[in-house]
C-alpha cells in the first residue's frame, strides 16, 4: 500500500489536459510542482517551453533554484511579469496602434490610478507607463491582456505555439480578472493549465482576491481535479485542530492521541497571560506569536521580554506599503534586502531585476558598495542610489524616486528593522499573521482576541494560516471577554465534525485553561 496520498501525487504525476490540486498546508505544493514540470520537460520532445507563474518574486526564485538546470528555456516569474514580458510589450500596439509601439513599463502607485479602461489606455499612450484602477478589485494590466489576446491573431499564434502548459501557484489569490485570463487560455486557446490553491488560506480578500474562482476550477469538468491533505509540517494533533475548522478538510479529522498538543488558556491581564507563556514555552524550539497587527505584534513582546523571554519584534517595512507601489519600487526593496540581510549579495539583488541579461554583476557589485558606504550620510546616498537607478533604465521620475530613497535610507538607519529583514535568524519572534505565510514554526502562539468569524474580511481564513504554521505546539490565549466566542468557534467545529460521522470530543482536539 502507498503510504498517505502518495497514490495521488502518482496520479498528479501522470494526469494529462488541465489540472487543479487544493493543496493544504504543509502538503509539499510546491515539492509536487517541481516534480510534474521536471516530468513534463523531460517528455516534452518539441521546440515549445513551459511558463511557472507565481505571485512573488520570492516564490519564483525558488522555484529557478530547485529546478536547476532542468529549467531550460522555460519562464519562471511573477504573474504581472508574465503578462507584461509575454502579452502587453510585445502585441499591445498589434491592437492599439503604432503609438505603442514602444517600451512599457509597469507603475502601480496610487499617483498613477484610472477609473476607466479607456482612462488607464490613455495613460499608457500619453505616459509609457501600466497604471491600475482605484478600485482594487479590478485589474487593469490583466484586463488589457485578455482584450489584445482576444484581439491579436499575432499573439494568440505565439502564445499557442511557444507553451505546452502553463503552471500556475497560489490561484486562490487570484482577482477576477487574473481568472478570466487564465481561463481563456485554458478554454480558447487550449493550452493546458497546471493550477495548485487552497482557498483556505485565501487571506488577501480585501485587495480582490477571489477564491471562488479557485472553488469553480475543483468542479469544472475539463479539469482533472486532485486533493493534498497531508500536512507534513504538523503532527496530526495540529493537522486535526486545523481541519475541522474549515469544511473542505473537515472530513479528514481522523482520532489520534492527545497530549495537549494545542492549549486554550483564559487570561485575565497581559502580565498573567506573559508569566504563562514563559511555563508553556519550550525556549530550545522555535517559536512565533502571531498577531493580527503590528502594533499587537510590538506590545506582546514587550510583555514576553518583561517576563524574561526574548521574544523579537518583527515590524512590517515601511517599504513594503501598498502606496509605495511603482515600476521601480523593487530597487529600495532590494536595496534594503542589500544593506540589511545576512547572506543577501549581489547575486541575489541582480535575481530581482527584470532583465538581468542586461546588466553587469561588477557593476551593480561597485554601485551597491557606494550605497552601502553612504548609507550614514543622506546627500551622498541619495546620489548613490540615483546612480543606480539611472544603471537599471529608471530616470525619468526622479520625485518619486526620491521620495523611495529617502524612505529607504530611514528603513537602513533604523534598528527596528534589522529582524524584518533577518526573521529566519530569530528563534522566538512576534510579528503578523500575513507575515508568517510561508513560513514555519515548532510553535505557535494566537490570541483569541484577534478573531471575530462574524467581522468577515477573511477572518477565517487569516485563523487557518496561524493554527496550521506550526509543527509541534499551539497555545492560544483568551482574555475573559473573548474566551466564551472562541470556544463557541470549537464547539460548532465539532458539531459539524460530529455531523460527518466522526467520533469526536472537546477533549481529543484541545485542552482548555480557565
Amino acid at each position: 500500500m502507498l503510504p498517505l496520498d502518495q497514490g495521488i501525487r502518482n496520479e498528479i504525476l501522470t494526469a494529462q489536459g488541465n489540472i487543479v490540486i487544493s493543496a493544504s498546508a504543509g502538503t509539499g505544493k510546491t515539492h509536487t510542482t517541481i516534480e510534474r514540470i521536471i516530468k513534463d520537460s523531460e517528455e516534452n520532445k518539441g521546440y515549445q517551453t513551459f511558463a511557472a507563474i507565481t505571485f512573488t518574486r520570492k516564490a519564483s526564485k525558488e522555484i529557478i533554484k530547485r529546478l536547476g538546470p532542468k529549467k531550460g528555456e522555460g519562464f519562471v516569474g511573477t504573474n504581472d511579469n508574465f503578462i507584461w514580458l509575454e502579452i502587453i510589450q510585445p502585441f499591445m500596439y498589434d491592437v492599439f496602434g503604432k503609438d505603442f509601439k514602444k517600451e512599457i513599463k509597469p507603475d502601480f502607485s496610487d499617483e498613477n490610478q484610472i477609473n476607466t479602461f479607456q482612462q488607464g489606455i490613455e495613460k499608457v499612450r500619453n505616459t509609457s507607463l501600466m497604471c491600475k484602477y482605484s478600485n482594487v478589485r479590478e485589474n487593469f494590466a490583466f484586463q488589457l491582456a485578455l482584450k489584445i489576446i482576444k484581439k491579436s491573431h499575432s499573439c494568440r499564434r505565439y502564445l499557442k505555439s511557444k507553451y505546452y502548459r502553463l503552471y500556475v501557484d497560489e490561484y486562490q489569490d487570484s482577482d477576477v480578472d487574473m481568472h478570466n485570463f487564465f481561463m481563456y487560455l485554458s478554454d480558447e486557446l487550449k493550452i493546458p493549465l497546471f493550477i495548485v490553491g487552497d482557498s483556505k488560506q485565501s487571506i488577501y480578500r480585501w485587495r480582490g482576491a477571489y477564491s471562488d474562482g479557485f472553488k469553480e476550477l475543483m468542479e469544472k469538468e475539463v479539469f482533472n481535479d486532485f486533493e493534498l491533505y497531508h500536512n507534513f509540517r504538523s503532527n496530526r494533533v495540529i493537522q486535526n485542530y486545523s481541519n475541522i475548522f474549515m469544511e473542505e478538510v473537515r472530513k479528514h479529522y481522523h482520532y489520534t492521541e492527545f497530549n495537549n498538543e494545542v492549549i486554550l488558556y483564559k487570561y485575565n491581564n497581559e502580565h498573567e497571560a506573559a508569566e504563562y507563556i514563559n511555563s508553556w514555552l519550550d525556549v530550545n524550539k522555535k517559536c512565533a506569536f502571531l498577531n493580527f497587527s503590528n502594533a499587537n505584534a510590538e506590545r506582546w513582546s514587550q510583555h514576553l521580554n518583561n517576563v524574561g523571554i526574548p521574544f523579537v519584534f518583527i515590524p512590517g517595512s515601511p517599504l513594503d506599503r501598498t502606496n509605495l507601489e511603482s515600476e521601480h519600487i523593487w530597487i529600495v526593496r532590494s536595496i534594503a534586502h542589500y544593506l540589511l540581510q545576512h547572506r543577501y549579495s549581489e547575486y541575489d539583488f541582480m535575481d530581482e531585476i527584470p532583465m538581468p541579461e542586461a546588466y553587469r554583476i561588477s557593476e551593480i557589485r561597485k554601485r551597491l558598495v557606494n550605497i552601502m558606504n553612504a548609507k550614514n550620510a543622506l546627500e551622498q546616498f541619495r546620489n548613490d542610489c540615483l546612480n543606480l537607478y539611472s544603471y537599471l533604465g529608471y530616470n525619468n521620475t526622479v520625485e518619486k524616486i526620491i521620495n523611495e530613497i529617502e524612505r529607504l535610507y530611514d528603513v537602513v538607519n533604523d534598528k527596528r528593522y534589522t529582524p524584518t529583514y533577518n526573521q529566519d535568524s530569530y528563534e522566538l519572534t512576534s510579528g503578523t499573521i500575513h507575515s508568517s505565510k510561508g513560513l514555519e514554526f515548532e510553535q505557535v502562539i494566537i490570541n483569541a482576541g484577534d478573531y471575530n468569524f462574524s467581522s468577515g474580511d477573511g477572518i477565517n481564513f487569516l485563523h487557518y494560516v496561524a493554527i496550521s504554521r506550526p509543527e509541534e505546539r499551539l497555545l492560544i490565549i483568551a482574555q475573559n471577554f473573548n474566551i466564551e466566542r472562541y470556544k463557541g468557534y470549537i464547539d460548532d467545529a465539532i458539531l459539524k465534525t460530529q455531523g460527518l460521522g466522526k467520533n469526536i470530543a472537546i477533549d481529543d482536539v484541545i485542552k482548555i485553561i480557565e
